[in-house]
């Protein structure tokens, strides 16, 4: 009986310390430097080209634009989706312009910076 007694709170003492263990590990990582690090893989893809239309209301901009070899792109017209819509402000239609574009997902790409050039 006592070898049981002594088994026992020797389990619940090393569960225990397993816990307050797990907890000092995540005590010294640095949680809000790890916030922005989904960010940190995005890659920037750069292009020029001309802005066609533009739709602030819906986030939406048709560009006009040369090869943009590091998505291994010809030139060509598309619509692009922006996430901060006031990115488009200042963007006129017939504007030449540089513009990064981001990959989302298969497919899906997005316009996450654009400025025109001059």
């Amino acid at each position: 009986m006592k070898y049981a007694i002594t088994s026992s709170l020797l389990l619940v003492l090393l569960a225990g310390s397993g816990a307050v263990l797990s907890a000092e590990h995540q005590t010294g990582m640095n949680h809000a430097a790890m916030q922005g690090m989904e960010h940190a893989a995005v890659q920037a893809h750069k292009a020029e080209g001309v802005a066609n239309s533009i739709d602030v209301l819906h986030g939406k901009i048709n560009l006009t634009h040369g090869p943009v070899e590091s998505l291994g792109w010809p030139g060509m017209t598309m619509d692009f989706k922006v996430k901060d819509k006031a990115i488009l402000k200042g963007i006129n239609p017939g504007q030449k312009v540089v513009f990064e574009v981001v990959k989302e997902g298969p497919g899906k790409f997005y316009v996450n910076r654009i400025t025109p050039l001059k």
